[in-house]
């Protein structure tokens, strides 16, 4: 008896360990993440602003992930719902959307990509996006996407083993592409994509202020350099020449690590190898690069600035936070969406922008104690405008074979390199006010909202403008926009014409231009 008492126990402290070890719900990782952020700023003296009202939030969520402003139908019925977790709902609901995994393609691929914001190598977005996408819409986890990146073409990684896609619906190699196939490139470009690590800095000589060395760099680099064919390949062959020396290096880790060499060598062993390391989930950087990247994407300023230093030179000034989101991140199985849904539950993210009456306008952006204002990009702009004018912005399906949505010469106009920081140029405002795109939206003959609007008897004068205002900031007007707009339809010779003078003033203001 007391013998299967204690196996009883036992069987229940290993289940009570086992349960504490499971990856948290994005719910529980957000209040982990508030704990962590409360202390933080109780110590700092920070006192945060108030949680963000429904429209906010609503607006901002929108934007974040699913890359433009909700719809008139989507706004009213969040702003109508009553339910005590309708966020949370919200949350869950447009990460598992078709329009999440666009806007996480564009955003990785700006991240691990940025040259193909260039003329140069424009023409990789496309296919590469797309293969992102079917990546992300079937939850293919971080660590294999990175992985199916820097490996493709290798045998037995032609096809897509998460989702049975061929490389041909869009394609991994865009990376290598890029990056020109040059070991130097693909040696700046893997450590300052993939673990946020400025190594290139080394690359012509050993850096008085960084603790990487010449040597190091082209040690990385050699992991991409290919024996010569015929040769017998073993790993003394990965080895380059340093730059102006007959100076040989072999591949090596800078960290110390032992290479994880494959069991059958090829003359692409080294970039495999490579790969196996930096998504490994001891390696100290892959998950902490990702996280940081990611919570910079909500907040517009990185745990650890600037992005691509996350050295021990350089600490996180909250590492707490990064520890935690990093560790639930690899226990995951490094799912990104529990990621964005976490963060977007936290209260830090759900804080107001606006500023109330005795707080001081200017705060650290580095406390979360509120909501910074940032630029949107080309992309969430576009989208923007043609979703507030009842145009279809961007499709739910991820069907490859579909064209992709126009725009590309406005998206390019409106590029945004550091969204907190942002400010709208004269040729920026000056097209905004009077481009196409802007004529087409506020176009009745083009755009269905106006012109449902303008051909609808049945509603109102006041109901018109409440619908104006959730197309375009997600709110129904104060009773001093009421009166405004009121005044201005009302004198209006032309109804039609009047609709859309207002949408122009509406897509032209701060308030709807900008992520807040």
């Amino acid at each position: 008896m007391a013998r299967t008492t204690l196996l009883g126990s036992v069987l229940w402290l290993c289940c009570i360990s086992m349960a504490m070890a499971e990856t948290p719900s994005a719910p529980q990782l957000a209040n982990r993440i508030d704990q962590l952020l409360h202390e933080f700023q109780q110590e700092e003296k920070v006192v945060p602003s108030q949680q963000s009202s429904d429209p906010e939030y609503l607006r901002r969520v929108y934007l974040d992930l699913g890359g433009r402003i909700p719809t008139v139908a989507e706004a009213r019925e969040f702003l109508k719902d009553e339910s005590p977790d309708k966020r949370q709902q919200l949350a869950h609901r447009l990460v598992r959307s078709g329009t999440h995994a666009r806007q996480m393609a564009t955003f990785w691929r700006r991240t691990w990509i940025p040259q193909t914001d260039t003329q140069e190598f424009r023409d990789l977005t496309g296919e590469f996006e797309t293969w992102l996408t079917l990546q992300f819409a079937n939850d293919a986890p971080y660590d294999q996407v990175v992985r199916k990146m820097l490996t493709v073409n290798i045998p037995d990684a032609e096809m897509d083993s998460h989702t049975g896609a061929s490389a041909a619906m869009g394609t991994p190699e865009s990376f290598l592409t890029a990056s020109q196939r040059l070991p130097s490139n693909l040696a700046a470009n893997t450590t300052r994509a993939f673990l946020g690590l400025n190594l290139d800095c080394a690359q012509c000589h050993d850096h008085p202020f960084s603790r990487w060395t010449q040597e190091q760099f082209w040690e990385t680099a050699a992991f991409f350099a290919r024996p010569k064919a015929g040769d017998d390949v073993t790993a003394e062959k990965f080895e380059i020449e340093l730059p102006e020396s007959t100076v040989m290096v072999s591949a090596t880790l800078f960290t110390g690590d032992e290479v994880p060499w494959p069991e059958t060598m090829t003359q692409d062993s080294g970039r495999k190898a490579l790969s196996d390391w930096v998504t490994g989930s001891g390696n100290p950087y892959f998950a902490k690069n990702a996280v940081n990247r990611l919570w910079a994407h909500y907040f517009g300023v990185g745990l650890v600035e600037p992005l691509d230093d996350l050295s021990e030179d350089n600490p996180a000034l909250q590492p707490e936070i990064l520890d935690e989101l990093a560790n639930a991140f690899v226990e995951s199985g490094y799912d990104l969406k529990l990621l964005s849904e976490a963060i977007v539950l936290t209260e830090a993210y759900q804080r107001t922008s606006r500023v109330s009456a005795g707080e001081e306008r200017d705060v650290d952006l580095k406390s979360y104690a509120r909501m910074p204002v940032r630029g949107m990009s080309g992309e969430q702009l576009y989208q923007s405008i043609r979703t507030a004018a009842g145009m279809k912005a961007v499709r739910d399906d991820i069907d490859p074979t579909r064209g992709r949505d126009d725009g590309s010469r406005f998206v390019s106009s409106f590029f945004v390199e550091d969204a907190a920081h942002a400010e709208r140029s004269i040729l920026q405002a000056l097209a905004l006010m009077n481009g196409d795109t802007t004529a087409e939206v506020i176009d009745t003959e083009h755009s269905p909202m106006l012109r449902v609007l303008a051909d609808a008897p049945f509603l109102s004068t006041s109901q018109k403008i409440d619908t104006l205002f959730l197309a375009t900031l997600g709110r129904k007007p104060d009773a001093e926009e009421v009166e405004l707009f009121t005044t201005h339809l009302k004198e209006s010779e032309n109804r039609s014409e009047a609709l859309s003078n207002l949408m122009w003033v509406l897509i032209n203001s701060a308030e709807f231009n900008t992520n807040h």
